[in-house]
């Protein structure tokens, strides 16, 4: 398997024969000139499932409804949420999930879980592996911006969420989950959260914008807790697990 960094919270999963892409945004450029999802990942006669969180803009883009009228082995899997969007109605193969809900073929088993804003998250299941992309998911606590009453119900709303995650999945073979420096100094929180409570095998961070070097400083904590950290330097970052 190949996972690419796109950008901001989306990534890019090849396996035999299909793809996975979570929560297109922005398209990125390849080495050659190229774009990664309009040239590579479109022009690839496997099948593809497109994943969507929820309907913010930087997490979901109508632009990747067009795909499935030119490429016919599309098939989309979004959070309930998303069915709110007045173009959605029009097109066909979509799975929308609400918490808790499943979709499952002969190649992948998906579940959705629970977020801290809109939407939910995803726990992808492939030949007996767990990939989770987090979505909106993660401790928005706020703490330098927000009364400590008002920063405490955020946290406590997150830990709401993880507890119930992790009652149904233990530990994750890879976690796609946000490190986002705009929250201040205790920015890793949700992050560091989440690895305690979820044995994770490989961890790559999103929703950082562009500064990497902080989204990678998440290294060190993911160590200690016997997580093997994937930095992420530039949009088109891939990495053969």
């Amino acid at each position: 398997m190949t996972v690419t960094y796109i950008f901001h919270s989306c990534y890019l999963l090849e396996f035999d024969g299909f793809s996975i892409l979570f929560d297109f945004y922005k398209d990125g450029k390849r080495d050659d000139g190229t774009f990664w999802v309009s040239d590579y990942l479109l022009g690839k006669p496997d099948d593809l499932y497109v994943f969507c969180s929820h309907s913010h803009p930087d997490h979901y883009n109508p632009e990747i409804l067009r795909w499935g009228i030119t490429k016919s082995n599309v098939k989309y899997i979004f959070s309930k949420e998303v069915m709110n969007n007045s173009e959605i109605t029009v097109y066909q193969n979509i799975a929308f999930l609400d918490k808790f809900e499943t979709y499952e073929d002969n190649r992948i088993r998906v579940q959705a879980f629970g977020s801290t804003d809109t939407g939910g998250s995803f726990v992808v299941d492939v030949s007996g592996k767990r990939y989770f992309h987090a979505g909106d998911l993660n401790n928005w606590h706020w703490n330098e911006e927000v009364p400590f009453l008002e920063s405490t119900g955020y946290e406590n709303s997150y830990l709401c969420q993880l507890e119930l995650l992790a009652e149904k999945v233990d530990q994750v073979y890879l976690a796609m989950f946000p490190v986002d420096p705009r929250l201040g100094k205790d920015y890793m929180r949700g992050a560091e959260q989440f690895v305690n409570r979820i044995a994770t095998d490989y961890f790559l961070p999103m929703h950082f914008g562009e500064n990497y070097e902080k989204a990678n400083a998440f290294s060190r904590y993911a160590r200690l807790q016997n997580c093997t950290f994937l930095p992420v330097y530039k949009k088109g970052q891939s990495y053969k697990l």
